[in-house]
C-alpha cells in the first residue's frame, strides 16, 4: 500500500485498517519519516502509546516534513506526556511554541505537559495565554486587560501592559 493510501485510511478514520497498513508500510520503508509518522499516529490512536513513541522518535530523527510538523509535534509531545515523559514533552512543545508562537494547540498541549511535569504555575500561565489569544474580542467581558496582567504575573514577566 502506498503512503497516500495509508494516509487516506487515517483521514477516513478507519483505525484498524490504518494500523495494519501503517505497520506494513513502516516495515517496507523503515527509513521514511512519513511511514514512521503514519505508524506513530496509528499506534497512538490504537492506545499503544509506548509503541507510538518509537515511531515518533524515529520520524523526528529522520526529519519531519514541514507540512506535517504541527500535527506531528502536538502528537509527539502529547504522547511523551502520556507515557510519563513529561519533561521531554515540555522540551518538545516549548521549542514548538518558540518556533511557531501563533499556533495555539502548541500552547494548550504545553500547558498539559507543564502540569504533568509538576509546574502548575507555568501550566496555568500557558493555558491563560492560550485562552486570551484564542478568544474573540470582548469574550472576557472587558476583563482582558486584567487577565493579561495576571498572565504576565504568572509568567514572571515585567512587560508593560498594552495600550
Amino acid at each position: 500500500m502506498t503512503l497516500a493510501e495509508v494516509r487516506a485510511l487515517r483521514i477516513a478514520k478507519k483505525h484498524v485498517e490504518h494500523l495494519a497498513a501503517a505497520t506494513e508500510l513502516v516495515g517496507d520503508e523503515p527509513d521514511s519519516a512519513e511511514a514512521q509518522i503514519e505508524a506513530a499516529y496509528a499506534h497512538d490512536t490504537a492506545g499503544r502509546e509506548r509503541l507510538a513513541i518509537r515511531h515518533y522518535e524515529e520520524a523526528y530523527r529522520l526529519g519531519v516534513p514541514a507540512a506535517e510538523k504541527r500535527n506531528f509535534l502536538v502528537g509527539f509531545g502529547s504522547t511523551l506526556r502520556n507515557v510519563d515523559r513529561a519533561d521531554e514533552a515540555v522540551a518538545v512543545l516549548a521549542q514548538a511554541v518558540i518556533d511557531d508562537p501563533h499556533y495555539m494547540p502548541f500552547h494548550a498541549f504545553l500547558s498539559l505537559a507543564l502540569f504533568s511535569a509538576g509546574h502548575p504555575r507555568e501550566a496555568l500561565a500557558a493555558m491563560l495565554g492560550c485562552a486570551l489569544e484564542a478568544a474573540r474580542p470582548t469574550a472576557f467581558d472587558r476583563y482582558e486587560r486584567a487577565l493579561g496582567e495576571y498572565h504576565r504575573e504568572l509568567l514572571g514577566e515585567l512587560v508593560p501592559p498594552e495600550h
